[in-house]
């Protein structure tokens, strides 16, 4: 038997704070046994590995070395950018190439970095 992906996981300050902008991004619920003030928090979408929010003491200081890629789904990447922002994320690096090409690296409100990329591929 293989392993598969239980959860994506990451540490925040507020671990319910940071797993309602994570709801929003993916269009997906907070766990309902979860809510404010919790040491860890959950969001589980059908069909994907779960988002596991874990509070920690420390901030975060340095880049991550794994990250989350999202591809839009019904949307251009640059919409989805948008979008993001609209929802708190910042813009941390912009690899952009046109339409067709590159990604955009954006931080969670905790500086989680994720990236952007094009649609369809």
């Amino acid at each position: 038997m293989v392993a598969f992906i239980r959860n994506v996981s990451f540490d925040a300050g507020d671990p319910f704070a940071l797993a309602q902008f994570w709801s929003g991004v993916v269009g997906h619920p907070v766990h309902p046994e979860c809510g404010p003030g919790d040491a860890d928090v959950v969001i589980e979408p059908p069909g994907g590995p779960r988002l596991y929010f874990q509070g920690v003491p420390e901030t975060k200081t340095v880049k991550n070395r794994v990250h989350v890629c999202l591809q839009p789904g019904d949307r251009s990447r640059d919409e989805e950018v948008e979008r993001l922002l609209g929802l708190g994320a910042t813009l941390l690096a912009d690899h952009r190439k046109g339409p067709d090409d590159g990604w955009a690296v954006l931080g969670d409100p905790e500086g989680n970095e994720f990236c952007v990329t094009r649609a369809g591929r």
